[in-house]
């Protein structure tokens, strides 16, 4: 007798689910790859949760086949072909988007470390030598003292 806590394994795995779940993940990168280009950042977030939801969807997928190898057994030719096929679309836009990843990193860092050379460079302060002449310095290296009796 099999309970409600008891599942049964498909008999076969449907490999039209998984191989909408792969394009539509595929297409989802490609717009990612777009915004990136564009250094549309903000815009990104709004595909992430979809992004999530299709990586959790084919990694069920992956983990079925793990359990259940022979699944692969009854997956059509045809099957098999489109979906090698489909791979390989995916995982050069998969490299695609990693590379506008890093690129985008890569120019954020840039801009930082730009606006903060600008604001030290541009940032001073005053400073009195111990005979009372004015220096200026960076405010990185300014060193303050309190000599007064209150």
């Amino acid at each position: 007798m099999q309970t409600h806590s008891q599942t049964s394994t498909p008999s076969v795995l449907n490999m039209q689910d998984v191989k909408i779940l792969t394009a539509r993940l595929a297409q989802v990168l490609a717009e990612e790859v777009d915004l990136l280009g564009a250094m549309k950042i903000k815009e990104i977030e709004k595909l992430q949760g979809e992004k999530i939801f299709l990586t959790n969807a084919i990694e069920a997928q992956r983990k079925l086949i793990e359990k259940n190898p022979h699944l692969v057994e009854s997956i059509p030719a045809v099957d098999k072909e489109d979906m090698q096929r489909l791979v390989l679309v995916f995982n050069d836009m998969l490299q695609e988007n990693h590379r506008k990843l890093m690129l985008a990193k890569e120019v954020n860092h840039q801009i930082v470390l730009a606006i903060k050379n600008v604001v030290k460079d541009h940032t001073v302060s005053k400073t009195y030598s111990g005979d009372g002449v004015t220096h200026y310095a960076p405010y990185e290296s300014l060193s303050i003292t309190l000599d007064k009796v209150i």
